[in-house]
C-alpha cells in the first residue's frame, strides 16, 4: 500500500530539533480517515524529513498499528483550572518500506488556475 508521509519539525525543551512523521489512513469497516503517528524500527531507514510530505510503498506484512488509551490535561489560561481528557493514540510501526510515486500536492487546484 502506497501512504503519503508527512514530517513535522519539534524541539525537545532542551532545545534538540526532531521530526515526528503523520500519515492517513482510511479505515476499511468505517470509512473513517485517521490520522496517525509513523515510527520506524530499527535498522529500517528513517525518510529524511527534507523530503517530506512524500509517498512511500508499504507492505502489510512490514507494519502493524499499535492502539494507546491516553489522558490528556489541560489547564484554562484564565482560570487555571486543569481538565483531563481522554483520548487515544495511534500509531503505525514499519519496519520496511521503499519510496513511492512523486508526492504531488492537490491542495490548491480548487483555488488556483
Amino acid at each position: 500500500m502506497e501512504l503519503t508521509i508527512f514530517a513535522k519539525k519539534r524541539t525537545t525543551k532542551e532545545g534538540k530539533v526532531f521530526f515526528n512523521f503523520l500519515t492517513r489512513l482510511t479505515n476499511k469497516r468505517t470509512g473513517e480517515v485517521e490520522t496517525m503517528a509513523v515510527r520506524f524500527r530499527d535498522p529500517c531507514p528513517v525518510p529524511n524529513a527534507a523530503t517530506c510530505p512524500m509517498n512511500i510503498v508499504v507492505d502489510k506484512a512490514d507494519c502493524n498499528v499499535a492502539v494507546r488509551n491516553v489522558t490528556r490535561k489541560t489547564t484554562d489560561k484564565d482560570t487555571g483550572e486543569v481538565t483531563e481528557k481522554e483520548g487515544i493514540n495511534k500509531t503505525l510501526w514499519v519496519n520496511a518500506w521503499e519510496h513511492g510515486a512523486a508526492y504531488v500536492d492537490h491542495s490548491t487546484d480548487d483555488y488556483f488556475d
